[in-house]
């Protein structure tokens, strides 16, 4: 009867004890959860700023006048939207390829979605500093320059740093084919680390951009 009870609960949880064990986070993981967590109050604090200065603009004229030709200063919104396209399928071609690693082990199919990843991501930035060069104005002009090349050069940094990591991940997986489906510690944190860049990015844009 006792035999019969086990394997009775065992059916109904869906498999043996082994498949009834939990999956924990790893240190690593909770470790970038947490230093995310900084990092959103540091984008909170950039954004607050950018936003005590819009709204303290005499006759609320946004983006405001440039004193020298007299006119609005521009922002290349149809540009940075289609560079906000680039960077938001970053994202879709990691998850694609860690969702390959976790589900059947394909280390390939993970390679070549952070090959295409980090791709993306520099094309983001080639378009983000040409953008920067035919602005028509400078972190020296007004305090709308300031904050705006705070805003957008913080961000910029940080996608700098994610090409970083997930530049090390691909040559770790390429060369010592480190990581599998148990053990991508380093990847998981690197990819949530892109993913939050990514999210800041789409926001930065509606704000910025768009508002």
């Amino acid at each position: 009867m006792t035999t019969e009870n086990v394997t009775l609960g065992a059916d109904l949880h869906g498999g043996g004890p082994a498949d009834e064990q939990p999956r924990h986070m790893s240190q690593g993981t909770f470790a970038m959860l947490l230093f995310l967590g900084s990092e959103a109050m540091l984008f909170a604090s950039f954004f607050t700023a950018y936003f005590m200065v819009r709204f303290n603009v005499a006759n609320n004229v946004w983006p405001p006048i440039d004193p020298v030709t007299g006119k609005k200063y521009v922002l290349p919104v149809a540009v940075t939207g289609v560079n906000t396209l680039f960077l938001v399928s970053s994202s879709f071609t990691l998850w694609w390829g860690e969702h390959r690693l976790q589900k059947t082990g394909d280390r390939k199919s993970l390679e070549r979605g952070l090959l295409v990843t980090i791709f993306l991501g520099l094309t983001f930035l080639v378009i983000q500093f040409n953008e920067y060069w035919h602005l028509g104005f400078s972190p020296r002009d007004q305090a709308f320059g300031s904050t705006f090349y705070s805003l957008t050069g913080l961000h910029g940094l940080h996608v700098i740093v994610g090409l970083t990591l997930l530049t090390i991940c691909y040559v770790r997986s390429r060369r010592r084919h480190e990581f599998t489906a148990e053990r991508a510690t380093v990847l998981w944190a690197s990819s949530l680390y892109w993913h939050f860049v990514d999210v800041v990015w789409v926001i930065l844009f509606c704000l910025v951009y768009l508002l």
